[in-house]
């Protein structure tokens, strides 16, 4: 089935029973693709492995988390062509290299890394722990090394959930709503990586649940700076990749910065998610008014 008609270029045309089959096919897929990755995860672990062991666990983790990534994407492709046809699939790899608009797209696009700056420092504040930095020359440069490595890496990804999911959520609902439902299902998608993680880095059940928790409400907020990036650009893929890819790359030297500390619990994230959720609040504040 394709029904083509007038639409703005960030969505796609559909009626909204089509266009919720066609959801609900892609998520299910992206999890059946995606969730058994982490039985691979666990099986990489040594026998011996104890709770905290961080490399070991970052070794088990390794380049599996890539092939769990890439379970957006395989979705994607592989509904495009059941419901649609090769040309909607055409237009989606378009959009990864969507990158004719305004410089200020690309510098909004490195917006959550501010935040991130502010929680370090607000946590080290609170908590009184002496912060690693580095040079702003070592920063910069491997920052935005990892950065460039990170956005093409995460075209596994946003493949999946600005190219597929988004442009069909935003053909039925405003953009915070998208926002907001693409945020949770990112969110949702990410729990057995998660759990997987806190769990071998903390063995508690509660610090363990107020990292999932705390990682949740950081991608929904994430999904309302993407979204409207998406939405500005024309629909590009690219810009929402090079949000995800500095986003986390930052994130990583924020945690080199706060030291081993802020990877066993879950008051470094939870300061992370509060920082950036009023950044996001002030940023819809003043976008308020921009047509939905």
């Amino acid at each position: 089935m394709n029904i083509k008609s007038e639409t703005p270029a960030y969505t796609i045309s559909g009626e909204k029973q089509f266009l919720t089959k066609e959801l609900t096919v892609y998520l299910i897929l992206s999890v059946i693709v995606s969730w058994p990755v982490i039985l691979l995860m666990k099986a990489q672990l040594p026998t011996d492995f104890k709770t905290g062991d961080i490399a070991s666990l970052t070794n088990a983790i390794g380049s599996l988390n890539m092939l769990y990534g890439f379970g957006p994407m395989i979705s994607a492709i592989v509904v495009t062509l059941i419901y649609r046809d090769k040309s909607d699939l055409r237009e989606i790899f378009r959009k990864v290299i969507l990158w004719k608009v305004s410089f200020r797209w690309y510098l909004l696009a490195l917006l959550p890394v501010i935040p991130q700056w502010i929680g370090l420092f607000l946590w080290a504040h609170l908590t009184g722990t002496q912060l690693i930095l580095p040079t702003i020359g070592t920063y910069l440069s491997s920052w935005l090394q990892i950065s460039l490595i990170a956005t093409a890496y995460y075209i596994t990804e946003e493949f999946g959930w600005r190219g597929y999911m988004l442009p069909r959520l935003l053909s039925m609902h405003s953009w915070m709503k998208s926002s907001l439902i693409i945020g949770i299902v990112w969110g949702f998608w990410h729990y057995p990586l998660w759990i997987f993680s806190t769990w071998s880095t903390t063995g508690s059940v509660t610090e363990s649940s107020l990292m999932v928790l705390a990682n949740t409400v950081f991608v929904i907020g994430l999904s309302f700076i993407v979204t409207w990036i998406f939405k500005n650009t024309r629909g590009s893929i690219l810009f929402a990749m090079l949000l995800h890819g500095s986003n986390q790359a930052n994130l990583t030297k924020m945690y080199a910065a706060a030291g081993d500390s802020a990877l066993h619990g879950s008051g470094f994230i939870i300061v992370e998610t509060v920082s950036l959720s009023i950044i996001v609040v002030l940023f819809l504040l003043v976008i308020r008014n921009q047509k939905k």
